[in-house]
């Protein structure tokens, strides 16, 4: 699905974290000690994230320019990933979905730069999101 609206890329946004958090939570259930720990801040992390999309949306909403945005398409950014029954595996996917994120959030800011608070709050969640992703590969 083609993403061509200010309220379309945010959506979206809000959309990825509620997967993350909902993988993240059965994930966890997988998991023990330090890998446990760490799933359980990315869940949290990932509604907070929910929360930052909405409030930015809810006050950029205003400012927002009806010029249509192009190059950014779901099909490049599916971060549901399913979960496997072995904890590796699924950590693996957990670190590909961060990493799709992370190039969603990146080509929203690109396509948003004539929002600059938007802009910049995505490119923070590239940033964190990147940082997500090495989390998790130091732990596998």
């Amino acid at each position: 699905m083609q993403l061509g609206t200010f309220g379309a890329i945010l959506k979206y946004g809000t959309e990825i974290e509620d997967a993350a958090a909902a993988y993240y939570d059965k994930l966890g259930a997988k998991a023990g000690g330090e890998a446990k720990s760490l799933i359980c801040d990315l869940s949290n992390g990932s509604r907070k994230n929910k929360q930052t999309l909405e409030r930015t949306r809810r006050m950029e909403m205003q400012e927002m320019i009806l010029e249509a945005i192009t190059g950014l398409d779901t099909v490049n950014y599916d971060c549901s990933p399913d979960l496997q029954e072995d904890l590796k595996v699924g950590m693996s996917k957990a670190i590909d979905m961060e990493q799709r994120a992370s190039r969603f959030y990146t080509d929203a800011a690109s396509k948003l730069g004539f929002l600059g608070n938007v802009k910049r709050t995505l490119e923070k969640l590239a940033r964190d999101r990147e940082e997500r992703a090495k989390k998790l590969q130091a732990l596998s």
